[in-house]
């Protein structure tokens, strides 16, 4: 692609000059896009400027109302509830107040005494805010309300009555017309297609202007309401009005001292198109500048570049074409004075004049490249050679590693079985050694006795006695004799599983027990206590010596790893089958691991007593037997302080 662009000069030369205009272009779009900010800035700071303007009004509009309420409130025609002083005055109150629509005085029954206009409908007045005056006893604003023979909305200040005391004896309201505000927008000269809206709490367009009939008490634009009801009082956003027209708009909301309603949201819409127009007709005209220059600049470069490099590109060409042939006194004929052409033309008259020169040295540096070539692929060959019988040692010395490695994993296993051998060895010896001495002393008895009879000695006391001991010790010599024969059973039945690997049916709480036997030589010098939490009849087929090997290295871990000396600990087998899956859980309440420990236990030769004897291959035996022998899933987890958990899933 690089070469078909750059491959004509007179398509570089375009794009040279195509490329010069892209920094202007690029400050004109920065310009642009700066001047459009800056103008988008300047008009949300307008129009929250005149939406604030707007609420300062309207917040005056209801201060006012309620020290005009006050005021009347405590004239003399007021406060006497005189009815026709109170028409005149308030009559003439609404004559010079043309931004209220009525004034009406009520007493603490609900009856109207005085309004303006007299004409005024009593369905009208205000009941509830009527009622939250007078239990409040202080000026109330009361929600808007629309009037619908006259297409307005007002809404309505009162204040309470007091004749003397504390008790109201009735109520001024004042009913304000939200058309009012028609006259301070248009009074601002806002940009054309301006909105001004008025919205309540419930999101309720109260109304707007312009076109004030169509949009008076009508649901607001639910993504209009959502946006002036968030976190911020006050603000500017960019969306689509009910009219479809795009515009800035600014919002805020206010809040009443007294009033029923949590606040009022007033909002003032500015039309984008109107608001950017200028920064657009800069922009389009600095574009078209820009696009006339480039232009220009175009021509200029298309017969700059045929006038004076095409001539000269077009006799180097020539030139070219002969040697390419074979004429090896080709010359281009352009004085080298005339400029990079001019030194490019020189020196392909110096190549063409050293080409000849260069085909005899090529000549006889391709024979000697042939030679070299010869000799790399003879140390190729040899090189090759090395590296085989380098890999053939390699092979060799790892399957030398592998066979010890699987030497120590059997010595391991040996050793453990010793070990097994000879403390079951001492178990036994003891039972063995009381049955011993006490067919020792039968013999002793049997002797004494046979003396007496043949001496005709013999009492029927002595038969006694001697009965009653040989009881004695035929019962003590068959105690101790099943208690050798279950540990000779125990160890035989582990013993042969553990150098086994068929697989047969077992039922897995009677063999765990069989293995805690098996190592109670070792289990009863400890204080440590062992909890078994499997199903009698969970029946298993599987391979027995896997499990036995599993247990006891878990086992032997604990006590070597797990446990402090002279400590109490608690270990925990959990077995429970779940449909073709055993899950098995080991644990212990020991000293636990460190992170860095937990990573590498099953990794082979890897141990934290290896000054104690230890040959780290114990949970690497483990990790083989559930993963290959049994083909399951074995995982850790342990903390510092808090024992060791070991979770096996098994397929049976």
């Amino acid at each position: 692609m690089r070469l078909f662009i750059f491959g004509s000069i007179r398509r570089t030369l375009i794009i040279l000059v195509l490329l010069a205009v892209l920094p202007a272009l690029a400050i004109l779009l920065y310009s642009g896009w700066e001047l459009r900010n800056r103008v988008v800035l300047d008009a949300e700071n307008y129009a929250l400027r005149q939406v604030q303007a707007m609420a300062a009004h309207h917040e005056r509009v209801v201060e006012n109302a309620r020290l005009l309420l006050m005021a009347l409130a405590r004239s003399a025609e007021v406060r006497e509830l005189d009815a026709a002083a109170c028409q005149k005055l308030l009559a003439e109150i609404l004559a010079s107040h043309t931004a209220y629509v009525s004034f009406t005085l009520i007493d603490v029954n609900g009856h109207v005494l005085a309004a303006a206009p007299a004409d005024l409908p009593a369905t009208s007045q205000p009941i509830d805010v009527f009622q939250e005056a007078l239990q409040s006893g202080a000026f109330t604003i009361g929600n808007y309300a629309l009037r619908k023979n006259e297409r307005r909305v007002v809404v309505h200040f009162v204040q309470p009555v007091f004749a003397g005391d504390s008790i109201p004896k009735g109520v001024l309201v004042a009913d304000f017309d939200l058309n009012y505000f028609g006259r301070l927008f248009a009074d601002t000269r806002l940009p054309e297609r301006s909105i001004f809206t008025l919205t309540d709490a419930r999101g309720m367009r109260l109304t707007r202007f312009p076109e004030t009939e169509k949009y008076t008490w009508v649901p607001d634009l639910p993504r209009m309401v959502e946006r002036m009801s968030g976190e911020e009082e006050e603000g500017t956003f960019l969306k689509i009005g009910v009219d479809g027209v795009s515009r800035l708009y600014s919002f805020k909301r206010l809040h009443f001292q007294g009033a029923s309603f949590p606040y009022l949201m007033i909002r003032l819409g500015i039309p984008v198109d109107q608001a950017l127009g200028e920064a657009r007709f800069v922009f389009v005209r600095n574009l078209a500048m820009l696009i006339l220059a480039a232009a220009l600049a175009l021509v200029t470069a298309r017969i700059v570049g045929e006038r004076t490099l095409m001539r000269r590109f077009n006799q180097l060409v020539a030139a070219t074409d002969q040697l390419k042939s074979g004429l090896l006194s080709s010359r281009t004929g352009i004085d080298p004075q005339e400029g990079e052409i001019g030194r490019l033309a020189s020196a392909f008259d110096s190549m063409a004049t050293e080409l000849e020169k260069k085909e005899h040295e090529r000549s006889v540096a391709q024979n000697e490249l042939l030679r070299l070539n010869e000799e790399l692929e003879q140390r190729v060959i040899q090189r090759t050679e090395q590296l085989a019988r380098t890999n053939r040692d390699l092979q060799q010395t790892l399957e030398n590693l592998q066979r010890t490695q699987k030497q120590l994993v059997l010595s391991e296993k040996l050793a453990a079985l010793g070990e097994l051998v000879a403390g079951v060895a001492h178990e036994i010896n003891t039972p063995v050694g009381v049955a011993l001495s006490a067919g020792s002393t039968l013999v002793e008895k049997n002797r004494t006795l046979t003396e007496l009879f043949s001496q005709g000695e013999m009492k029927r006391s002595d038969l006694t006695q001697f009965l009653e001991e040989s009881r004695e010790g035929v019962d003590m010599i068959l105690v101790n004799l099943n208690r050798a024969s279950d540990l000779i059973r125990s160890f035989k039945m582990v013993a042969v599983d553990q150098v086994s690997e068929h697989r047969r049916l077992f039922r897995l709480r009677e063999y765990i027990d069989e293995i805690l036997l098996s190592l109670r030589p070792k289990l009863k010098r400890t204080s440590h206590r062992i909890i078994v939490e499997c199903d009698p009849d969970l029946t298993v087929e599987s391979y027995p010596g896997a499990f036995s090997q599993i247990l006891t290295n878990l086992i032997i871990n604990s006590l070597v790893h797990g446990f402090a000396e002279e400590e109490s600990g608690e270990i925990r087998i959990e077995a429970v089958r779940r449909e073709n899956v055993l899950e098995l859980r080991y644990s212990d309440n020991g000293k636990g691991m460190e992170p860095e420990v937990q990573d590498r236990i099953f990794e082979p030769f890897f141990t934290t007593s290896r000054q104690h004897g230890s040959t780290g291959l114990g949970l690497h035996i483990v990790f083989n037997l559930v993963t290959r022998t049994l083909g399951g899933e074995i995982g850790c987890e342990s903390r510092p302080g808090q024992g060791t958990v070991f979770h096996m899933t098994i397929p049976v």
